[in-house]
């Protein structure tokens, strides 16, 4: 699979502004090695960023919801060494919180793009 970052830059810094909380956006993307927008384009991504999650929004409560679930079961998986010991509760909200970005993130994406409808006629 290509890199993200070369082969689809506007998708990369779009999910990027979509998980990162917009006061550290600058920061990490230096962080990441990344060269941040001028102020008229990163006023723009971020209106795009905010309209992308408020498009997300309807189905943001069963769209979590299965996302947790598969947080559960992932966590699960990645848990069955066999020596009996129960899941701490920290790394079950590690993965509580990267399945519900990630969920948020490209649901918001997909609606976007047209991909993915909400609606009676979807």
């Amino acid at each position: 699979m290509p890199e993200i970052e070369t082969s689809a830059p506007a998708v990369f810094r779009g999910m990027l502004r979509d998980i990162v909380a917009c006061r550290d956006f600058d920061e990490v993307c230096l962080m990441l090695g990344l060269v941040p927008a001028g102020p008229d384009v990163d006023e723009v991504e971020h209106i795009q960023s905010h309209q992308r999650i408020e498009q997300f929004m309807p189905v943001a409560y069963e769209a979590l919801s299965h996302a947790d679930v598969a947080a559960n079961v992932l966590c699960r998986l990645t848990h069955l060494s066999g020596d009996g010991r129960d899941i701490d509760e920290r790394s079950m909200a590690m993965f509580n919180f990267v399945s519900r970005t990630a969920c948020t993130a490209v649901i918001s994406h997909l609606l976007e793009n047209g991909t993915l409808k909400i609606g009676e006629d979807s």
